[in-house]
């Protein structure tokens, strides 16, 4: 299935104001399924009772996640026009069939940035 990882450069302090990085969209095959109860139990709280999927992605593109802690927010997928917070990226090289297994979450309309 086609999808779109989006990122962004790093920002940077222009002058005394916060200038934010630039968006990179790249095309990507994965395959996509809903969550399980399972893995929507390690998502943070706030994101439990929001839309989830897992993500199985060849590992020739890396894929950062959203960090609570430090109020970061991670990479995001677009799917079927809808676009997803990376919340967990778990980055598999077994040796068989190296993978990143992704958890990602659906950004509420108001707050999509695609």
């Amino acid at each position: 299935m086609s999808l779109i990882k989006i990122s962004h450069t790093p920002g940077d302090w222009v002058l005394g104001d916060w200038v934010e990085g630039e968006k990179i969209q790249t095309p990507f095959m994965g395959s996509w399924q809903a969550a399980s109860g399972k893995v929507l139990e390690t998502l943070p709280v706030g994101k439990r009772s929001r839309e989830a999927y897992r993500v199985i992605v060849p590992i020739d593109i890396n894929f950062i996640a959203a960090d609570e802690e430090s109020k970061t927010s991670g990479d995001f997928i677009i799917w079927e026009g809808k676009e997803y917070e990376v919340s967990v990226a778990i980055k598999w090289n077994n040796g068989m069939i190296p993978h990143w297994d992704i958890v990602c979450t659906r950004v509420p309309p108001k707050e999509e940035a695609a």
